[in-house]
């Protein structure tokens, strides 16, 4: 949680974020979305988020919803959500289970953890800090995921 805070404060001009999993109201939680809402007080800064649409409540609480909701309520020019949903192809039922976080499109983060307090607070998650060429491809591939999500073809 330390390295995912740290790196959203140091957040000048955007951020992308792709999660499985959003959590409930909790202290780890509400600082995570309270975060958000102050860097989206920056009238330059502009963040996307896509979470996995499972359509269960396992994958989006109605906390997180809620206040996904309220971001882009607000900040209807700078705040973009986008909700995976599940595909089936041939047998399979595709999910996203991708976690990912870019900063300014030349930091990311990389890891097991979703946006939730297990995840930030009592599971042993690993979490890989890269910059450089790999952050940009990787901001390049949740644009062009984004792209596919509103085409529909995701």
């Amino acid at each position: 949680a330390d390295l995912l805070f740290d790196e959203l404060e140091k957040a000048q001009s955007s951020i992308q974020i792709s999660s499985f999993s959003t959590g409930n109201d909790t202290d780890v939680m509400n600082r995570f979305f309270n975060l958000l809402q102050e860097k989206l007080d920056d009238p330059t800064m502009e963040i996307s988020i896509i979470i996995n649409d499972d359509g269960k409540k396992n994958s989006q609480t109605t906390f997180a919803r809620k206040e996904i909701q309220k971001l882009k309520f607000n900040y209807p020019e700078q705040f973009f959500p986008q909700f995976f949903k599940q595909t089936k192809v041939g047998n399979l039922h595709k999910i996203l289970h991708a976690k990912l976080v870019v900063i300014d499109g030349v930091t990311a983060l990389i890891g097991s953890a979703n946006l939730s307090k297990g995840a930030l607070e009592s599971n042993y998650e690993i979490m890989l800090k890269v910059t450089g060429d790999v952050a940009v491809n990787l901001s390049k591939m949740l644009s062009d995921l984004s792209g596919a999500i509103k085409r529909g073809t995701a």
